[in-house]
């Protein structure tokens, strides 16, 4: 064998052979999970879940660091930065593919910079009005009323650019109707908006509006999953009313680019069955969601098209990148 080839063939084998090895023996030290919100909320809860499931498993300390700041963008940068060894993760949120499409740049790239590993949770939004003040009962008298009075029916939201506005905007452009956006500081502010009467509805996550469901302060008009959402089955999908509609904010877990693949299947491997574990299911539930792994391959082609579709969105909207 001519030496250049021999010399090839030597250095895929002890390529393998350490890729291998590194599997073996990783994890060897602690491993971090960053998460880009403020300590506390459902982005740390969930990656605190999976750090405990993970530790016992895997038999290092793995501890969630918060680096809130810019949608989660400070976090993945960090994550973009770090060594490629799969010691440093990071908990996307939807965030991740909305600033791709809402900002004019970032310090990464979304897709390329970055080693996806799996899904974690998905969960739609719910479209809420005030029990006692509105005369919507269904999500059709909703869509009935936008359609018939542009201008006239204004939303509530956690923010500008957030999943709920987007979504929101999505209605719209399906209904062909044109309804207002109120941003508020959060989903508290806009579930304040909504008992006070500032707006028609809101778009929200659940554990945000339970309770006033509960309470029948607050009345569900329709969630954005596809299909009848587990934990409230007499809410319907707005895709009884909107054929194929379907909005999901979503949480997974990410690396470094350039990690070897047998640590990125490794940890794929241990992240699938922590997710399918049923405390875990239980706890991720109570958080609003419901468990959804996926392959490395699924979740970077779900990264991609989710980009794609709000780029899209927050054109036909005229939102102005930030």
């Amino acid at each position: 064998m001519p030496r250049p080839i021999l010399g090839l063939a030597l250095a895929a084998i002890l390529a393998v052979a350490s890729g291998a090895a590194s599997a073996q023996d990783f994890p060897s030290r602690p491993i971090k999970i960053l998460q880009g919100f403020a300590p506390g909320g459902n982005a740390d809860a969930i990656s605190r879940v999976l750090a405990d499931e993970l530790s016992k498993s895997l038999g290092q300390a793995v501890t969630v660091e918060a680096r809130a700041g810019a949608g989660g963008n400070l976090a993945t940068a960090e994550v973009v930065k770090s060594q490629p060894d799969g010691y440093t993760l990071v908990l996307l949120t939807t965030g991740h593919v909305i600033s791709a499409a809402l900002y004019k740049s970032l310090p990464f790239d979304p897709v390329n910079d970055l080693q996806f590993i799996t899904t974690v949770s998905e969960l739609p939004h719910f479209i809420v009005v005030n029990a006692g003040k509105s005369p919507h009962k269904t999500i059709q008298d909703l869509i009935a009323a936008a359609k018939a009075k542009p201008g006239g029916v204004t939303f509530g939201t956690a923010g500008i650019g957030t999943g709920q506005h987007l979504g929101a905007e999505l209605l719209n452009a399906s209904i062909g109707a044109k309804m207002v956006h109120v941003p508020y500081r959060g989903d508290s502010g806009s579930v304040t908006g909504l008992l006070s009467g500032d707006v028609d509805f809101i778009v929200a996550p659940l554990p945000a509006v339970q309770g006033n469901i509960d309470a029948g302060t607050f009345r569900a008009l329709a969630q954005t999953a596809a299909k009848t959402w587990p934990t409230m089955p007499n809410v319907p999908p707005i895709s009884s009313a909107i054929p194929n509609f379907e909005v999901m904010a979503w949480t997974g877990v990410a690396t470094t680019k350039g990690v070897p693949a047998p640590v990125v299947a490794k940890l794929n491997q241990e992240l699938r069955r922590i997710i399918a574990l049923p405390q875990v299911e239980k706890k991720l539930r109570d958080f609003g969601g419901e468990p959804a792994s996926s392959t490395p391959e699924q979740i970077t082609d779900k990264t991609r098209s989710e980009i794609a579709k709000w780029t899209k969105v927050i054109a036909e909207a005229d939102i102005p990148k930030q």
